[in-house]
């Protein structure tokens, strides 16, 4: 019951962001693998929102990212870069920091957007420990 209110709390309060801002909707593939949800609050920053499946941890793992975007850093490829909390939920309750760092690839005059993601992170519950998530995904813009 615990775990539910933390999660709900957390959706309730980023649900007020998420709803008014132009939206991205799609996958990740790696550790962790599931959905992706990218708000866009500005032309060069976006809030990524993480709700998929760890299997080096063996847990339902959220993570909330703040991302900058610098446009054309490496011609048509983008390179984002913050700073966010992930939660892990299984049979404990584990969080951590992570300083995700992404290329981003948006297909011209199409919605489409592909990216690969690397971010370390360092957990502080349920004991300190430093880590390592990525992947490669795509987002679908509204």
């Amino acid at each position: 019951m615990k775990k539910a209110l933390i999660i709900l709390g957390i959706l309730v309060v980023l649900s007020s962001v998420i709803f008014t801002a132009p939206l991205g909707l799609g996958a990740k593939v790696g550790d962790p693998t599931g959905l992706y949800i990218r708000s866009y609050t500005s032309s060069t920053t976006f809030i990524g929102i993480t709700a998929a499946w760890s299997f080096t941890e063996d847990y339902l793992w959220l993570g909330f990212d703040y991302n900058s975007i610098s446009k054309g850093t490496f011609g048509a490829i983008d390179l984002g870069y913050g700073g966010g909390v992930h939660i892990g939920i299984g049979d404990g309750l584990n969080f951590g920091v992570r300083f995700p760092v992404s290329l981003n690839y948006a297909i011209p005059q199409s919605p489409l957007e592909f990216f690969l993601e690397f971010a370390p992170s360092f957990n502080v519950i349920p004991e300190p420990k430093f880590n390592l998530s990525g992947g490669a995904g795509m987002i679908f813009k509204f």
